[in-house]
């Protein structure tokens, strides 16, 4: 699914698509507030295609906050995100240890997913402080 997609705020398609993503996603309720939820409902009820640069700019608004809770929600970033700090910890360890090549493993992209991925399965009574 292209995420940018949704930044095309102009048609009821698009607007029907993106709160469908979010209701499933739950985010719709997370994310937006009332008055956010109304403005997407009414034009969805009532306008075939969006013309006016206000109501264009607002929902692109609430669809920016739509996609980067997406983003943030995302699994993969999580657990890279999780797994970088805790790749740059194993490595210094390491280091101290005296393992020389320890510095690269900081850098392994599959190594930090690694770790990240772990991690978030892991249950929270035993995991590790990041």
């Amino acid at each position: 699914m292209e995420l940018l997609a949704f930044f095309d705020v102009s048609s009821r398609e698009a607007l029907v698509r993106l709160k469908t993503v979010a209701v499933r996603k739950g985010l719709w309720f997370k994310v937006l507030d009332v008055v956010e939820r109304a403005v997407v409902d009414l034009t969805i009820r009532v306008v075939e295609r969006v013309r006016s640069s206000r109501l264009k700019e607002a929902l692109r608004s609430i669809a920016s906050k739509i996609v980067g809770a997406l983003k943030a929600k995302s699994f993969k970033e999580r657990a890279l995100a999780v797994g970088r700090a805790l790749a740059e910890r194993v490595a210094r360890v390491a280091e101290g240890l005296g393992c020389k090549r320890a510095r690269e493993w900081a850098r392994d992209p599959g190594f930090a997913m690694y770790l990240g991925v772990s991690w978030l399965n892991t249950s929270p009574v035993f995991r590790c402080s990041i």
